[in-house]
């Protein structure tokens, strides 16, 4: 089976993964990039798409969602039930208005095209639940305190963890947004140090690949001391 593919892009260079199943099928976490690229991703590798996922609800993490699950109808869409309403048809309009009320002024006009653009976001088809496994490989692990819905998925076999932006590279999630909660956080992060130190991390935004030893001292001292 083949690995893991990371494509980096959208407004805030957020990484959207490829993770391969079985029968050369494949789910997307994130689609941030164009939707071109992921097609083609998708198409080199001989792979067909079964269904897209979120970590979480934020809008950097699902820019090409609308293109993409047009592009694949057959492609069920899946989040956390706690950050369903990122989803569906007045979504785009919660999503601007965070925005622009957070003062997050550069992001609110680098997304200002597409919310014009698009008339509304799909709904999920079904909902990601705290250990349950999808597709018999991915443990879902419900990670809250980036937002309220943020979720990570756990292969134990292959010993990989896509943590979406619950934890980066020596750091991890901000948790001044709506829905954010840094105590959730930090009980959150504690539960991912307790997964195998060998295990290969794949967050949402920046570097990939590192392994949880590699971050844990650096997330310790600077932030689950606080």
């Amino acid at each position: 089976m083949k690995d893991i593919f990371c494509l980096t892009g959208g407004v805030l260079g957020t990484n959207t993964y490829i993770v391969p199943l079985a029968n050369n099928e494949c789910f997307v976490v994130d689609p941030a990039v164009d939707a071109e690229r992921i097609v083609e991703k998708i198409a080199s590798a001989g792979l067909r798409l079964t269904a897209i996922l979120l970590t979480h609800g934020h809008y950097d993490h699902m820019e090409s969602l609308q293109e993409l699950s047009l592009l694949y109808p057959q492609a069920k869409i899946a989040i956390h039930s706690e950050d369903a309403k990122s989803l569906g048809k007045d979504a785009l309009l919660r999503h601007y208005a965070e925005f622009a009320s957070t003062g997050l002024v550069q992001l609110y006009a680098a997304f200002q095209g597409d919310f014009e653009k698009k008339p509304h976001l799909p709904e999920a088809d079904f909902f990601l639940k705290e250990g349950e496994v999808f597709e018999n490989e991915w443990l879902v692990l419900h990670t809250p305190g980036h937002t309220r819905g943020c979720i990570c998925l756990y292969n134990e076999k292959k010993k990989q963890l896509l943590s979406g932006d619950t934890l980066f590279y020596m750091g991890w999630g901000r948790t001044d947004l709506e829905g954010g909660d840094q105590r959730a956080l930090q009980t959150s992060l504690k539960r991912l140090f307790d997964l195998p130190s060998e295990t290969k991390v794949f967050p949402g935004h920046e570097q990939y690949g590192f392994s949880l030893a590699e971050t844990n001292a650096s997330v310790t001292r600077g932030f689950l001391t606080i």
